[in-house]
């Protein structure tokens, strides 16, 4: 089962990444972002692609799917949907645009033997757990600095190159803390993830 969710999770990506060559006239289907991410609770190191929100682009979709290596744990697949709203800008002449502070809301997604959406009802009582251990909601707080490309190197498709910080934390982890938070320090339920974004 986790094999046949992850190839038809591959299959979808890859044929969200191949569009512009072959749908020309379905632009709202074409991915206009692609990124790779480093930690922040999607996986050690995250992939996926993206679209632009709103008329003035001011909010972001990102479809990802990330990794943790046997080394760093034991195997595990992360699939996320990220959403993040940029309110405003701040512009340096016409090479730079900085997003100081975007606010964003995520679900992740762990698959296979370990990870279960309930509970065994015959082994726990209701309401025993309320939480999933396969889903994760999340709320994040991001800062990404955006580099216009020069018009010579327009034949590579990319507009904007930037490198981004997101700040997040999911619902387990702040519970944990509201309850515990004489003896939890509120920085330890935070994670922080560094990634790369393109912009065609």
């Amino acid at each position: 089962m986790m094999l046949l969710f992850k190839k038809i999770y591959f299959v979808l990506l890859y044929a969200l990444l191949s569009l512009p060559g072959q749908l020309k006239a379905q632009k709202f289907l074409i991915p206009e972002t692609a990124m790779i991410q480093r930690a922040g609770s999607i996986g050690y190191n995250s992939f996926g692609a993206g679209y632009n929100l709103f008329r003035k682009n001011t909010g972001s979709l990102d479809l990802t799917w990330g990794y943790v290596p046997k080394s760093k744990g034991g195997r595990q697949d992360i699939f996320a949907a990220k959403f993040a709203y940029r309110p405003f800008n701040i512009k340096i002449k016409d090479l730079v645009v900085i997003n100081p502070l975007n606010p964003g809301v995520f679900v992740s997604y762990h698959p296979g033997g370990k990870f279960h959406t309930t509970f065994n009802k015959n082994q726990y009582p209701k309401g025993y757990y309320w939480w999933s251990s396969a889903f994760r909601i999340h709320v994040s707080l991001s800062t990404e600095i955006k580099i216009n490309m020069p018009q010579s190197m327009s034949s590579t498709g990319i507009e904007q190159v930037s490198l981004y910080t997101e700040l997040n934390t999911n619902e387990l982890y702040a519970v944990s803390w509201f309850k515990n938070r004489n003896y939890l320090p509120f920085q330890d339920i935070l994670k922080l993830g560094i990634g790369v974004k393109a912009y065609f």
